[in-house]
């Protein structure tokens, strides 16, 4: 029996600091969309803010928030108008103050906020602006268990294991990914997807700040590794339908994970 969803991935080219400009743009676009079909709709990293920390420097704080602060409540409020999940990158605040988190809200259906997942592996000068996340998730749909990435976690074979083994059938990876690494940006969402026999869908943002030039190529691999579809180097809609019941049959025909041997892989934890 076929499970269908339908995903949006929606290819932004954020305006550095003007956070009010990029959340406009956010709820414009997921209920365009949404008009298309899509279920779950997901934004590139920190499509609030931009992304060059090192251009944002203590601003970042000022445009850090809580899931509880208006913006991320009009995400979760958009997802309940359209009866969608949506998925948007920010930079977050938590309890104690300057501390600041690169993350991922995932709203539901129903107006509420699934989960806040915190980037779990920083890139290069991200470290001296934010701090780890320390989880690795996965989240309940309607739909099925969806794993959560942000950009440089998708370069970690642990992480996508880690999720193939809470279940989840899909991986979001949210990413502001750039040109020098161009090359193996389509390489790491191919081998996590094929790592684990399931879907991921790699969503990255367009435009130059600074000395950042991002590739864009926001796409959807199937749980053999193969780009099911993808976008060019321009903003853009990605509107594509998977079926979730692919992934066991991508592992029945395969069985690497039903053949794991854990107790060699100790030295993994060293």
């Amino acid at each position: 029996m076929a499970r269908p969803v339908t995903l949006g991935l929606v290819q932004t080219r954020p305006v550095l600091g003007d956070q009010t400009a990029n959340l406009e743009q956010v709820l414009n676009l997921t209920a365009d969309a949404a008009r298309q079909g899509a279920e779950i709709v997901i934004f590139p990293e920190l499509a609030l803010t931009g992304y060059n920390q090192d251009l944002l420097r203590d601003k970042l704080v000022e445009l850090a928030l809580t899931p509880q602060d208006e913006p991320i409540q009009r995400l979760a409020q958009a997802a309940a108008q359209h009866q969608i999940y949506l998925a948007v990158g920010y930079v977050e605040r938590r309890a104690m103050p300057g501390i600041l988190y690169n993350s991922l809200v995932v709203c539901g259906p129903e107006g509420q906020i699934l989960t806040s997942y915190a980037k779990s592996h920083l890139f290069s000068n991200e470290y001296l602006h934010f701090r780890t996340g320390d989880s690795i998730e996965v989240i309940p749909t309607k739909h099925g268990l969806v794993g959560l990435m942000i950009c440089m976690d998708i370069g970690y074979p642990e992480v996508g294991r880690l999720l193939a083994l809470q279940g989840a059938e899909l991986i979001i990876a949210p990413s502001a990914w750039i040109r020098q690494d161009a090359d193996i940006w389509g390489v790491h969402l191919q081998s996590r997807a094929l790592d684990n026999f399931l879907f991921v869908a790699g969503i990255n943002r367009v435009g130059v700040e600074g000395n950042l030039d991002f590739v864009g190529r926001s796409m959807v691999v199937n749980p053999r590794g193969h780009i099911l579809a993808e976008l060019d180097g321009s903003e853009g809609i990605l509107i594509t339908t998977i079926d979730l019941d692919d992934v066991a049959s991508a592992r029945r025909r395969a069985m690497h994970l039903t053949g794991r041997r854990p107790e060699l892989y100790g030295p993994l934890l060293k």
